[in-house]
């Protein structure tokens, strides 16, 4: 979902085999032998010596009887692997996949990946599988650098651990010239974190779940902040943490396995759960309760070690937001660093901690059309100011609709230049912003580094001048003056008279009658 699934098509080929069911002795593998030969093969990931025992370590002598220990091989686990293997390993320039969690879950003890470093094997971290595996290599990270520090005395550096997660894997499965590392011609692979240690290396080790703020596979967002994402893309899914919110989006015309949204997998799992006694896993690794509960009474896992993983790397506060306090995001100082190689690692600003940063809405209000077309000053809380745009935005516009858009610059970071659009503005100060209505961000002008853009689009329904008039209301008829309300007002008072005409003459003739009487 997240990352290259080896199993599938990639860059224009798919040369990597896998084997996963135990190595027979009578296991030839002539495709493995012809694809190694003829450059047709990346990498072979064989499950092999996953055990403690004698018989996991006498797999590796099937591979070298029947001539399959070939460059491109990867062993998955390798528990039993003593150091001849690892030797012979080494000398073919093969790789090892370590999977720490899912070992000692079922072993009580790992991969003597200590001497695998020492014979020259190029070793990877995976997670292995759900069962028995981590969520994720950023959590088997974890793992294996609580085992470097407390069992194998710190033989791994920082970056070398970071290695075994990214670099060292694209090297194993012949994929180098493709992806793995940022530089030009290389695909844009690569993961976003916030900033809460002054050593890059060490944060990646100790970054957790909401610590991931972006991830790009093949120029394409596909999981991050919820501000961030919905910059970059407009069919977002939020996905709610514990304590922490982030976005998905995996759906993309023209890649035939990106069809299906995380709400319908994530419903499909449901479906094929229901009446099952074990619930679906939570989806991270932070908040999830049970996972360390498991891990602290695991007496293989622990056997006879005080591994708290939950304390000496998860242990964290968020703040209202979902960020890690003490983290750049999450509205800390900012981090002073030594790491720069001499140019302040892009900042700028001659070494001194940069001036915070105005906080920017997730959705911006618009305002407009008032047929205005060029750029003025404005402010961050009157928004974006949209009027007939002139700028292609990729959509189709419909006939009953005109396309409004606009943008609008904000200065981020204290800068000595200045703004050209259509129009120049300079001495500009932090939080300053200038309107530029009818254009998108890429038409907007020049300016610079220290100025961000954000732009925005709306349709406005047009009124059709061929459109006939609706017709005017036929006049009405005069009514009838016995129609309206005076009628009965009169009829009713002709009745009252009439009736004490009646009473008045027959009280008349009453009287004469008494008279002669």
């Amino acid at each position: 979902m997240l990352a290259r699934n080896i199993e599938l098509y990639n860059f224009g080929k798919d040369y990597i085999w896998t084997k996963v069911t135990e190595l027979e002795s009578d296991y030839e593998g002539n495709h493995i032998k012809e694809g190694s030969a003829e450059g047709t093969l990346d990498a072979w990931f064989l499950h092999l010596a996953e055990g403690i025992d004698e018989s996991s370590r006498a797999e590796f002598d099937v591979l070298v009887q029947n001539d399959l220990l070939v460059e491109e091989i990867v062993v998955i686990h390798g528990t039993g692997l003593t150091q001849t293997e690892f030797s012979a390993l080494g000398d073919v320039g093969g790789s090892l996949a370590w999977s720490p969690t899912s070992n000692l879950l079922l072993y009580g003890d790992t991969t003597d990946v200590a001497t695998a470093k020492a014979e020259g094997v190029n070793i990877m971290i995976g997670p292995d599988w759900a069962p028995s595996g981590s969520k994720s290599s950023m959590h088997e990270l974890k793992t294996a650098d609580w085992w470097d520090e407390n069992v194998l005395g710190d033989i791994f550096t920082d970056f070398e651990l970071v290695q075994t997660i990214s670099t060292n894997v694209v090297d194993a499965i012949g994929w180098s010239d493709h992806t793995g590392r940022i530089q030009a011609g290389l695909a844009a692979d690569f993961v976003v974190l916030d900033t809460f240690n002054a050593d890059p290396y060490r944060n990646v080790i100790d970054a957790v779940d909401p610590d991931v703020r972006l991830v790009v596979v093949g120029g394409l967002a596909v999981y991050g902040d919820v501000d961030i994402m919905q910059a970059m893309d407009d069919e977002i899914e939020i996905i709610e943490g514990v304590g922490f919110t982030k976005a998905t989006d995996i759906t993309y015309d023209g890649v035939p396995e990106a069809q299906q949204t995380f709400a319908e997998m994530f419903t499909a799992l449901q479906e094929c759960n229901q009446g099952k006694s074990v619930p679906i896993e939570y989806l991270f690794t932070l908040g999830d309760d049970r996972y360390f509960d498991v891990l602290n009474r695991s007496q293989s896992f622990q056997n006879g070690r005080t591994i708290d993983l939950w304390s000496d790397y998860y242990d964290i506060e968020l703040d209202e937001n979902g960020h890690r306090v003490g983290g750049t995001v999450g509205g800390a100082d900012p981090i002073e660093t030594n790491i720069t190689n001499g140019n302040n690692n892009g900042n700028g600003n001659g070494g001194t901690n940069p001036v915070p940063e105005p906080e920017l809405p997730v959705l911006w209000d618009t305002y407009g059309p008032r047929g205005a077309t060029l750029a003025h000053p404005t402010t961050i809380a009157e928004g974006i100011h949209l009027e007939a745009c002139t700028s292609d935005n990729g959509q189709t516009t419909p006939d009953d609709k005109e396309l409004l858009c606009g943008a609008i610059l904000v200065v981020m970071q204290p800068t000595d230049e200045c703004m050209n659009l259509d129009g120049w503005f300079c001495q500009l100060e932090v939080e300053d912003a200038v309107a530029v209505p009818g254009k998108l961000c890429d038409d907007s002008g020049t300016f610079p580094s220290q100025v961000t853009c954000r732009d925005a689009w709306s349709y406005l329904d047009v009124e059709d001048d061929n459109t006939n008039p609706e017709p005017e209301p036929e006049p009405e008829e005069p009514k009838s003056w016995t129609e309206g309300p005076l009628f009965w007002v009169a009829a009713i008072s002709l009745v009252g008279l009439l009736v004490a005409s009646i009473v008045m003459i027959n009280n008349n003739l009453r009287n004469e009658d008494d008279n002669e009487e």
